[in-house]
């Protein structure tokens, strides 16, 4: 490098006085060639040619110029690439502005891109008596390439590689933008792919080999869906696949066909043949909302429709069961409400004598008043209730209402004159609740003897945990509480139910009654029921007795109680507390 241009090269580098000497320019050239960036001096020929008058190490390497001798050269003879233009006009802006500029720009070296960014200064020469362009040249590669790193790991999952949930929100985002600005406006459609039993993988084969399926099945599902969509990977076992442009839903039918079609094939694990599964669910902007997030919501609703449907298929969003869902998720919301706000009651329906019309008991019956909207149907409380598990602090609630009822009407009319109250318990109960303990703590409380509180349960219930509920049951009947099998007759085992669980009364069910004529089936099944139950000493209920001709038949065949509407329908436990007073509703009694 030349002394003069040393000179320049160290104007840009250092702001020490022109005052240095002559003998420490030599510190500065080790000074520019030393630096860890590169450093030009520019030259603007009259023609517009731009020159490379001088250069460190650092600049030539990035330039391929190998003799330092050649220079000064024209940048176009040394570099013919695709940006020379943008630099070259940096070069010329400076010079004719006399300003300051800045550049970022790429190289493309050894097939790798280099990413630069350049900073040019005007500097008058005074020995040439011009202006020449100091240019630095500091090369962002490595930073650049760390961004992109980070960058594809923030939006890709790292076992598959596929975009993951961030990414794919934004390009369906973009895809629903890019749809409605259009000139001819197109939908889109989002499929959730959720493997079947997967979680059975891993605890079959372990975690490292589940990993290993999942990268099969991200390239399994590549292999189905067409080039332009866009396949994720937005959980453990869940897939999403945008269709940016659908042109009809037959055409996502076809591609979701495709994919069940290649789940039927055996995955070779490990030496293992897996069979597996997937449910999808469908969503576009068709049929659903067009909002990013929303769609993804509607795709997954109608996947877990697909589950409960019995896995292996495809589900179609249809916004009228997403309401209903909706719908029974706010019942839930509110149903767990209702116990804080007082809008549960028992309602009691009178169990009678059939002989003498006297009362011989209730059923305590759940009623819902909502605040707002009246009485809701136990039909659409009671299995939800179930299903969420609410039916526990339901239950609790029922037991403990029951007995506030008995204790309130022994103060009224005394011990002597009360009867029982039967209250309902779900299987669910039995299965999350220790329902022995929460009987003998309500009657504790309360200081009621156990013959006042009965409890019933359905054959549904006992199947659901036999070993169990008969534990359970044992329990109940030491506390003196009667245990009655509700719907008796409907079950496929409910004679053996008889002697298999401590029993103590049954309830016919009142399908029985609805169809009873004399000499019928059922009227031959019933006298049957009537002679096992008397033998086993077992009492016996007949329910949904709704006019006299039944009444006169159950009486004949030995059934001793009854219930249904022809005496009362349920009641609320003032007009319940006007029945054990004494003041009965019925107009007349049955015939003995």
């Amino acid at each position: 490098m030349s002394e003069s241009a040393a000179n320049v090269l160290s104007s840009h580098v250092s702001d020490r006085p022109n005052r240095v000497a002559n003998s420490r320019m030599v510190d500065a050239t080790q000074v520019l060639e030393a630096l860890p960036f590169g450093v030009i001096c520019f030259d603007v020929r009259e023609d517009g040619e731009v020159m490379i008058s001088e250069a460190n190490a650092q600049a030539l390497s990035l330039f391929d110029i190998i003799n330092q001798d050649a220079l000064p050269l024209a940048i176009s003879s040394v570099w013919r690439e695709k940006d020379v233009e943008k630099l070259c006009d940096s070069v010329r802006r400076t010079q004719s502005r006399r300003q300051a500029t800045t550049l970022e720009w790429i190289k493309t070296r050894d097939n790798h891109e280099h990413y630069l960014t350049s900073h040019f200064k005007p500097i008058f020469n005074d020995i040439l008596g011009t202006y020449q362009i100091l240019c630095t040249i500091e090369d962002h590669t490595a930073e650049k390439l760390a961004e992109k790193n980070i960058m594809h790991h923030a939006f890709h999952d790292a076992l598959t590689g596929q975009p993951n949930r961030v990414l794919f929100r934004n390009k369906l985002e973009e895809t629903v933008m890019n749809g409605q600005r259009s000139d001819q406006p197109f939908g889109c459609a989002v499929l959730i792919v959720n493997i079947d039993r997967f979680q059975q993988i891993n605890e079959s084969f372990g975690h490292s080999a589940g990993d290993r399926f999942l990268i099969s099945m991200a390239s399994t599902l590549r292999r189905c869906i067409d080039s332009g969509d866009i396949l994720a990977r937005l959980s453990g076992d869940e897939f999403a696949v945008l269709v940016p442009r659908m042109t009809a839903i037959e055409s996502v039918i076809s591609t979701c066909e495709r994919i069940h079609d290649a789940m039927r094939q055996p995955y070779d694990l490990d030496g293992n043949e897996v069979f597996t599964s997937v449910s999808i669910g469908v969503a576009s902007t068709i049929s659903s909302a067009t909002h990013p997030e929303d769609l993804i919501r509607d795709a997954d609703f109608a996947m877990h429709r697909a589950k409960l449907a019995g896995k292996a298929r495809t589900e179609i969003y249809q916004r009228e069961s997403h309401q209903e869902a909706r719908s029974q998720f706010h019942l839930e919301t509110e149903l767990r409400r209702a116990v804080e706000r007082e809008e549960l009651q028992l309602y009691y329906q009178p169990i009678i004598d059939v002989r003498t019309a006297e009362l011989h008991g209730f059923e305590a019956l759940t009623r819902w008043k909502h605040k707002d909207h009246g009485f809701v149907s136990p039909v659409e409380f009671i299995q939800l209730a179930e299903e969420t598990g609410i039916i526990v602090p339901l239950g609790r609630w029922a037991f403990e209402a029951a007995c506030t009822c008995l204790k309130h009407w022994e103060m009224e009319v005394g011990q002597d004159r009360l009867v029982p109250i039967n209250v309902n318990v779900s299987g669910v109960q039995f299965a999350r609740d220790d329902v022995a303990k929460v009987v003998e703590e309500v009657l504790e409380k309360y200081d009621l003897p156990g013959h006042l509180l009965r409890i019933e349960l359905t054959e549904s219930s006992i199947m659901a945990n036999p070993e169990r509920i008969s534990e359970t049951l044992k329990k109940i009947r030491a506390l003196g509480v009667k245990v009655a099998l509700d719907d008796f007759g409907t079950g496929y085992s409910s004679l053996n139910y008889l002697h298999q669980f401590p029993m103590d009364i049954i309830k016919i069910d009142r399908v029985f009654i609805n169809q009873l004529e004399r000499g019928n089936p059922q009227h031959k099944i019933l006298d049957m029921i009537g002679m096992l139950a008397r033998s086993l000493g077992h009492e016996v209920v007949a329910e949904g007795l709704e006019d006299m001709d039944h009444i006169d038949m159950v009486t004949e065949m030995g059934f001793a109680f009854a219930q249904g509407f022809y005496y009362s329908a349920p009641v609320s436990s003032s007009d319940a507390s006007e029945m054990v007073r004494g003041k009965l509703p019925w107009a007349k009694p049955p015939t003995p």
